[in-house]
C-alpha cells in the first residue's frame, strides 16, 4: 500500500489504515445498531486514528458526516 507521496507503507502502518477504514465503515453502516456509548467512543477512537492517516498522507478525508 502506497501514500499519497508514493511512499510504500510498512505492515504496522497498512494495519493502521485498515484499522482506521474498518471502524469508518462500522460507524457508517452499523451506527443505529450500537449503543449509544460505543457510538461516542468510537467516535473518539476513530477521531484518534484520523490523525495516523493524515500523518501517513493517506487523505482520509473529513469525519464531520459522522459527527466527529
Amino acid at each position: 500500500m502506497e501514500n499519497l507521496m508514493a511512499h510504500e507503507l510498512s505492515e504496522a502502518e497498512e494495519r493502521l489504515v485498515c484499522s482506521y477504514r474498518d471502524l469508518h465503515r462500522i460507524l457508517e453502516m452499523y451506527r443505529d445498531e450500537l449503543p449509544p456509548f460505543a457510538v461516542r467512543n468510537g467516535l473518539k477512537a476513530l477521531a484518534a486514528l484520523w490523525q495516523v492517516m493524515n500523518g501517513l498522507d493517506m487523505d482520509p478525508g473529513q469525519l464531520y458526516e459522522l459527527g466527529a
